[in-house]
């Protein structure tokens, strides 16, 4: 098995060459997401839609149900006990046999250049179908002599096809095996690139096809070797759909949507792909089968934190350098003695607030007192907590409460607003801003960055193992500190936020949009009497003037919100916005928030947590992109 000095910078799955080594990198976690919908009797004889943001294991989870995998996996199934039972549970493998022929075709070799061809779009969508019949049928072919260890081209003829061409599709010519069919979808797909590389097509060269028919003509009773079936279902996966033109796709949906079949068929692409109103929706399901990956996440936080540190450590476990952990050498806690100086002036600088904001009142006089009492039996940490807390109660009850009488307020009362109020993750943040205390860094720091996407993830994950191995190789302590964590999760942001324009779509508008939007949170955000609690990230698109939300299918269909749309569309295709439901307000009622992707948090200096946003109608979002 390859080993590499820092194996966190393999992303991708096709980056990892050896099968094995790709079984056992992999975190079988997401595979839930199939057994619920294999329990629901939803998972086989269905078109599914496997969709998320780049980088969050679209094509390392189709890479799972290829023949290579199949075998590796099953080779080693005594080292992948857990993993085995999975796919064994989904009735893809057995001790005894494969049952699964995963097919995977990659939507991304010149489908595209076919919508540019001087022909009407009848002819050209009979191309498009005849190229992705020809290429189905190879890859089947191919996936065939691969689960049964068979050489390209010779082991095509030990294959043996009958199928019982009642439609025609094949315009009356029959095969008797593996050679004869790849040799007719081998002919169709160089009609087609003849027609690619002409100036003018000549419609005689290419057999266009009416109907994608692959799946019909590719059935596990089909195919025998030697006289003996050798699996019992095929899989249809089709990746980076997104690739294809919006024509394309459409035709593609739309084909499959009307002629369904009992075809297991699961297509993969990046949330590009949806419409803008697709993505902007909040509140309605869709009309097909879907797995969205990091949604999935969403509501399992715990399970998400347990897969990626057992990503990190099999990951670190493969460095040639002899590390065999990563989260042992995450420091979590801060040694408090090295800010010592810093929390004494924050407690220092909040008495002085507290002492101004009081000075002419009595009602706060025992709070003080349990103050100054403290002072005598706590660490500077806690104090500095302790005093922003108080700080930021007082601030919000003399805004309040100018007019009411001056009787003073006992320490439990205090005591009750400080365990049953919203101040201490505001206080944390606060203390950390003002003393300079590393706030990013941690384990769960490092989970909340991923924002559920396995390669953001491995992007900080990588940067920090890398720092690691300097450390060793210098001869110096291994385990990093959550000073140095910090900078260097901050050095990761800023290089992701100045490539931010060269990847996405609308990149001026959407940067100027988050740059208004993380102004705006921030100082929302860092107001003295902490009004949102643990702060702002995210927002919610509300009818103006009204407390309501827009009407679904409203504000994003509207034209004159076109800029807005396709900037906030951009954001959560390209995972920078989040959508989550919430429920607020006295009828419980339910809003889709946008919230900021965590390494954005970082880079405005705003908390990781969910939970704090704030109502802004299209106008003023507008406003943050073109004024």
């Amino acid at each position: 098995m390859s080993r590499l000095r820092n194996p966190f910078v393999m992303r991708n799955a096709e980056k990892i060459e050896s099968s094995e080594q790709f079984i056992r990198l992999y975190d079988t976690t997401i595979l839930d997401a199939l057994t619920q919908k294999y329990d629901e009797g939803k998972l086989w004889d269905n078109i599914i839609y496997i969709h998320s943001s780049p980088g969050a294991g679209k094509t390392s989870l189709l890479r799972v149900f290829e023949p290579a995998s199949l075998k590796a996996l099953r080779g080693n199934r005594s080292n992948y006990k857990a993993f085995f039972s999975r796919m064994e549970h989904l009735g893809t493998v057995s001790n005894e046999r494969i049952n699964l022929l995963g097919v995977s075709l990659q939507c991304t070799r010149n489908y595209e250049t076919l919508e540019e061809l001087s022909l009407s779009d009848g002819h050209k969508t009979r191309y498009f179908f005849s190229l992705l019949n020809a290429r189905i049928v190879i890859a089947t072919l191919r996936s065939i002599l691969q689960l049964e260890n068979l050489t390209f081209p010779e082991g095509l003829n030990r294959i043996k096809y009958e199928y019982k061409d009642e439609s025609n599709f094949f315009l009356q010519e029959s095969f008797v095996n593996g050679k004869q069919l790849y040799d007719w979808a081998s002919s169709i797909e160089r009609g087609v690139y003849k027609a690619i590389d002409s100036f003018l097509p000549d419609l005689n060269d290419v057999q266009g096809h009416d109907e994608l028919f692959a799946f019909s003509v590719l059935q596990p009773e089909h195919f025998t070797i030697d006289g003996e079936r050798v699996f019992n279902r095929i899989l249809f996966m089709l990746d980076d759909t997104h690739k294809l033109t919006p024509t394309q796709r459409k035709k593609l949906e739309t084909y499959l949507r009307e002629r369904r079949g009992n075809f297991s068929i699961w297509i993969s692409e990046r949330l590009e792909a949806l419409e803008p109103k697709e993505n902007l929706r909040t509140t309605y399901g869709r009309d097909y089968l879907e797995i969205n990956i990091e949604t999935y996440w969403h509501d399992r936080q715990k399970k998400l934190k347990e897969s990626l540190i057992n990503i990190a450590n099999t990951r670190a476990n493969l460095s040639t350098e002899g590390l065999s952990s990563f989260s042992d050498y995450i420091e979590s806690n801060i040694d408090e003695e090295d800010f010592k100086l810093g929390f004494n002036n924050v407690v220092e600088s909040t008495l002085e607030r507290i002492k101004k904001m009081t000075e002419h009142t009595i009602k706060y006089d025992e709070w003080k007192d349990y103050l100054y009492a403290r002072s005598k039996n706590s660490s500077p940490l806690e104090l500095a907590h302790l005093y922003k807390k108080v700080e930021i109660l007082i601030t919000r009850l003399v805004k309040k409460d100018q007019l009411s009488l001056e009787f003073p307020l006992s320490v439990e009362e205090l005591q009750a607003k400080l365990d049953g109020s919203d101040v201490t993750p505001a206080a944390k943040l606060f203390v950390a801003k003002e003393s300079e205390v590393p706030f990013y860094h941690g384990l769960s720091t490092l989970v909340d960055l991923s924002s559920n996407n396995f390669e953001q993830f491995l992007n900080f994950s990588s940067d920090l193992f890398e720092e690691m191995l300097s450390n060793k190789l210098l001869g110096e302590q291994i385990s990093l500190s959550p000073e140095r964590q910090e900078k260097i999760i901050q050095k990761v942001v800023e290089k992701k936020w100045d490539d931010l324009p060269k990847q996405i779509p609308y990149a001026k508008d959407v940067v100027k949009f988050l740059s208004e939007f993380g102004a705006f949170a921030k100082q929302q955000t860092y107001q003295r009497n902490a009004p949102y609690g643990a702060g702002i990230n995210g927002f919610t698109v509300k009818e103006k003037n009204t407390g309501k939300l827009f009407i679904e299918n409203k504000w994003y269909e509207n034209e004159v919100y076109t800029v807005l749309i396709n900037v906030i569309s951009t954001c959560i295709s390209y995972n920078l916005l989040e959508v989550r439901k919430t429920k607020q307000g006295e009828k419980n009622q339910e809003w889709g928030v946008y919230y900021l992707n965590r390494w954005l948090c970082v880079k405005f200096g705003l908390p990781l947590s969910y939970g704090g946003f704030r109502h802004k109608n299209a106008d003023e979002l507008t406003k943050w992109i073109i004024k």
